[in-house]
Order: structure tokens, then C-alpha cells, then sequence
């Protein structure tokens, strides 16, 4: 169903179909404002000074209602922070009692069925962490080590038997990675994806996981820097079958990646950041809208208004109209020493998007970012924003509705 190697090489596929394009689509549209909202404010930041990396998590880890943050930074040790929620916007850090292993990406779920969520921590430089939560603050460790590094890590059940499997993104050469878990926080290497590299290095980018294709079975959405997208489907037993997609960016590069179903179709569509076309092209986000049947429609207008999109996306509804919008940095001037922006794209639940303007966000002055999560962090029933940035200036901030 995926998998074909044909690529279109033209400015954007506007339908993909195991991996081939018919036709380009049309321009862009200019971008338009919503209807007047109450604009987004910095309400906190977090770990100033530090080099943040990958996304974030936001997960209640102590079992008290709240969402809590866990994140890591490049060049602090320890790299990894979580800071416990109030329910009420703050957070107050933790203590550190874990080994130090260096950033890396996260992910979390509840690995050994206690009820509580655990943590894996997939090493820039190596190690894979599993930390084993009590509940009270307190973990387990484990550690593993592989040759390279990682970009990107999900926590799933790939084979039917209840526990929790481990999918990693290699950072240069392992591509993707498939653990089985055995309940106990214990891994065991199923399989490597693709089975043959590409060339020589496949440096990796984002990880997503969803039943795309309505089998019962979750399926794999990887994105490669130089080699762009591949899909897996899973048959529920840990095989997978599939390979690079023909979804198109001139640099072939795709730095984000997130599923959600944006046009009510009950069908999961995938959307990327990352994506540049050249300076003088339209930049910005792209949407694929999924048929559930291996096909994908480009669906992208009124997103192409960032100069240089960087990583960092997320979905939800911001405006509770009950469609699903867009969060997105990137570089909207062109002149970097203007910094990055945050860029919210209102969606009209039918796979179009406008630029939501004077929201609040800042369109330039930030540092790059990472990673974005949308989360009800102080229970109002509106969505937060939390941006992970790097840099020499990075920081975790969280924007609020006012």
C-alpha cells in the first residue's frame, strides 16, 4: 500500500498514491485573519540559557490530576529536567535522582502496568534510559547502548500482547529501530528499517505512530533528512511493510511530523514542518489529507507564508470552533538575525488554513525552536502552548489565552 520509490520533483505532490504524484496544486492562497480572539502572552519560562532539544513531553506523572513537563537540553547536565504541575499554570522542578545519559528524545507510557508513566530517554549520543516510575517522584533505571544515536522515540503496542514496544529514530545510520518490551522496562531488537540504508548515512528527523489504514494495526510515519518520508504499515505482530513516500520538499527535509484527522473524514492526515522549497518559493507547513486507503492529497493553502520553517508543530483546537489548527515556528522575515516566530494557522475543518494574525505570538525574536505541545495545563478548557527553543538563548515557554 506505501512504499514506492517514484518521487515528483515538482514544487508540491497534490496527490500521492503509494508514493507517486498526478498533479501540482494550485498557488497559494494570501493569508487571511480569524475572527478577532483574545490574543495568546508568555505566562512562564522555563530553564532559560539552555540548549533545549526534541519535543517535549507533557504527561501527569504522579497521578494528582495536573500535567507535568519533562524536556532535555544540550550541554546540561543533568540534560534531563521535569518540572511537577500546580494545575494552575506553574510548575516547581524536580530533583534530579536519575543518571545522566545526555539529550536525547522522549517518550512516555505505562511500561510496566503499575498505573503510572514511565519515561524512556533515547540518547543523542547512545544510551537508551527506561525510567520506571513509582508514582511518588521516584524511578527505576535501566540503560542500553547502541552505535548511534537518536532524533526521535514512541511508545506503542505493536504486537498484540499487551506491553508497550519501543520505536527509535536513529540520529545518522540506524534509520529506524523496532524493540519489543517484555512488561518489565526489558527491550529485545525485532527488526531495522528500511533493511538497506539508502546510501551511506540516514540521518533521522521525526517519528509519528497511528492506524493509518484502518487495519487494527498501528502503522510507522518516519521522516529522514536527504531521504524524506517513509511510511510502515504494521500487522499487528510487529512485521511492517513500506518504504519513502513521494512527498516532496526541494531540500528533503522534513523536521516535524504530526497525525491528526484535520478534515473530519475519521481518516488520519499527516502534517510536516521543516519543508523549504527555496527563497523564493512559499514556505510553511504541509498537510497530506489521508483516504485511509494509502492515499494522500496535498492539501497546504494558506500555510506558505514562512520564510524558513523550522522544526516545532503541533495540532488542536486553539479556538474551540471544533476544527483542528496548527502551531508552527519558523523564520518569517528571511533575515535570521530577526530570530524565529510562532505561527498559528487557524484550520476550517475541511483541510484549509488561515493565518491567525495579531494573535498574540511573536511573529520574530525568538530562538529556534524544537518542539511544540499543545496541553490544557490549569484546567480552563483552552489550550496552552509550549514551545521548546534552542540556541544559545533557548528556553521552555508557555503561552496563554488571556
Amino acid at each position: 500500500m506505501f512504499g514506492s520509490k517514484g518521487r515528483w520533483f515538482g514544487v508540491l505532490t497534490a496527490w500521492v498514491v503509494a508514493g507517486c504524484a498526478a498533479h501540482p496544486r494550485s498557488a497559494p492562497l494570501l493569508p487571511r485573519s480569524a475572527p478577532s480572539l483574545p490574543p495568546y502572552a508568555l505566562a512562564l519560562t522555563l530553564g532559560p540559557g539552555k540548549e533545549w532539544r526534541f519535543e517535549p513531553l507533557v504527561v501527569d506523572l504522579n497521578g494528582d490530576g495536573h500535567l507535568d513537563l519533562v524536556a532535555t537540553a544540550r550541554l546540561a547536565s543533568p540534560s534531563l529536567h521535569i518540572w511537577l504541575g500546580d494545575g494552575k499554570g506553574g510548575f516547581s522542578p524536580m530533583t534530579p535522582t536519575w543518571t545522566d545519559i545526555g539529550y536525547g528524545a522522549l517518550a512516555a507510557g505505562d511500561i510496566n502496568g503499575d498505573g503510572f508513566p514511565d519515561i524512556v530517554a533515547a540518547g543523542h549520543s547512545g544510551g537508551v534510559q527506561t525510567l520506571l516510575s513509582d508514582g511518588k517522584g521516584g524511578f527505576t533505571e535501566s540503560t542500553f547502548r547502541r552505535e548511534d544515536g537518536y532524533v526521535a522515540a514512541q511508545l506503542a503496542d505493536l504486537n498484540g500482547d499487551g506491553h508497550l514496544d519501543l520505536i527509535l529514530v536513529g540520529y545518522q545510520r540506524a534509520g529506524i529501530e523496532v524493540y519489543f518490551g517484555d512488561g518489565k522496562g526489558n527491550w529485545t531488537l525485532h527488526t531495522t528499517l528500511p533493511e538497506t540504508l539508502p546510501g551511506r548515512s540516514m540521518p533521522g528527523r521525526a517519528l509519528v505512530v497511528g492506524d493509518l489504514n484502518h487495519d487494527g494495526h498501528l502503522d510507522l510515519v518516519a521522516a529522514f533528512q536527504r531521504w524524506g518520508v517513509y511510511i510502515y504499515c504494521g500487522d499487528g505482530r510487529g512485521g511492517f511493510t513500506g518504504g519513502p513516500v513521494g512527498f516532496h520538499s526541494v531540500s528533503q527535509v522534513f523536521e516535524s511530523v504530526a497525525l491528526a484527522d484535520v478534515n473530519k473524514d475519521a481518516h488520519p492526515d499527516i502534517v510536516f514542518n521543516g519543508t523549504f522549497f527555496g527563497p523564493d518559493q512559499p514556505n510553511g507547513p504541509d498537510v497530506y489529507l489521508g483516504d485511509g486507503q494509502g492515499g494522500w492529497k496535498a492539501s497546504s493553502d494558506g500555510l506558505k507564508v514562512i520564510q524558513f520553517p523550522s522544526a516545532g508543530i503541533a495540532l488542536g483546537d486553539l479556538d474551540q470552533d471544533g476544527n483542528m489548527d496548527i502551531v508552527a515556528g519558523g523564520n518569517g522575515t528571511g533575515a535570521f538575525p530577526s530570530g524565529y516566530g510562532l505561527f498559528w494557522f487557524r484550520g476550517d475543518g475541511k483541510g484549509g488554513w488561515s493565518l491567525v494574525q495579531d494573535c498574540g505570538l511573536p511573529p520574530q525574536g525568538l530562538s529556534i525552536p524544537y518542539g511544540v505541545r499543545l496541553a490544557d495545563l490549569d484546567h480552563d478548557g483552552v489550550l496552552e502552548i509550549i514551545l521548546l527553543s534552542g540556541g544559545a538563548n533557548g528556553s521552555i515557554t508557555i503561552w496563554k489565552r488571556r
